[in-house]
């Protein structure tokens, strides 16, 4: 493993920070809820080598088929990595690659490769809420289920758009709230719950001590990246590749339901793949 150095690792500019007061009063939940810790030890599909080169493989299609842009020379930034697997299984398709993890633990499985070994890719612990990147400095950023396991996913976005040049592309993938079934304890009305309620069931279950995990609606992540462009192509996927979204022997099926269903039911599919595009800002003449 690499330490980080050049342009993309540098921080300029100022921190973002919250001013409003509705921002200070969500600021105050934050610092209350802290970070989340032991994750990588917790969930068994982190350290699946298999699930994770199939997430990388599903990914790398969509950038390509959807994205827009040569990926062979951009420099991309994987937000919450965790133990790099993804990371690792992506590099070879673009011409760096920088994976950021906030859990120390998790990147000390952090894969050696040709290219950590070459500089291609390189692994650093970080906060997704500040990015250890220059502003405008990555081609494309990876926040593949990384949303509802921050602090303060306000934070997350704010920091992606930061740090991300204008016209590049964001892959984001993540939970649906309005699906029944939570998708870390496969248990169902969980997310439903009040913050202590979901605790207190853990603890009775004996599944943990603390439900830890936020995740939103459709509408609520449309606003959470309203400062991109958003491109939704989990239809794309359910009827082009439905071996990447649902269980294999429901993918002949999936492939089989007709794109208006798959667009009225949108709202309440267990999960989002969504490229978001930030768009160059536009120049009014003097």
């Amino acid at each position: 493993m690499r330490a980080s150095t050049g342009p993309v690792c540098s921080r300029s500019g100022t921190a973002w920070r919250p001013a409003s007061r509705n921002a200070r009063r969500r600021r105050a939940k934050v610092d209350q809820r802290g970070y989340q810790v032991g994750f990588f030890d917790s969930y068994e599909g982190v350290r699946d080598p298999h699930g994770r080169r199939r997430k990388a493989e599903k990914i790398a299609y969509l950038l390509r088929a959807f994205g827009g842009r040569p990926l062979e020379t951009a420099i991309c930034l994987d937000v919450g990595c965790a133990s790099g697997l993804i990371t690792a299984s992506l590099a070879p398709v673009f011409a760096r690659t920088l994976g950021v993890e906030y859990d120390a633990q998790a990147l000390r499985h952090a894969p050696r490769t040709a290219d950590t070994d070459s500089g291609r890719l390189t692994f650093v612990q970080g906060d997704a809420m500040r990015l250890p990147a220059a502003d405008a400095s990555v081609d494309v950023v990876i926040c593949a289920q990384v949303y509802e396991h921050v602090p303060d996913d306000v934070r997350l976005a704010a920091e992606v758009h930061r740090v991300l040049r204008p016209g590049g592309i964001v892959f984001f993938s993540g939970p649906n709230k309005l699906f029944p079934v939570e998708p870390h304890y496969f248990l169902p009305f969980l997310h439903w719950l009040p913050p202590r309620w979901a605790d207190r069931c853990l603890r009775w279950l004996r599944r943990g001590e603390r439900y830890y995990e936020r995740s939103r609606t459709w509408w609520g992540l449309r606003r959470l990246w309203s400062r991109f462009t958003v491109r939704d192509v989990t239809v794309d996927l359910l009827q082009s590749n439905p071996e990447w979204v649902v269980p294999p022997r429901w993918a002949a099926v999936a492939q089989r339901v007709p794109r208006w269903l798959w667009n009225l039911a949108l709202v309440t599919l267990p999960n989002f793949n969504w490229l978001l595009i930030k768009e160059p800002e536009q120049r009014t003449s003097p």
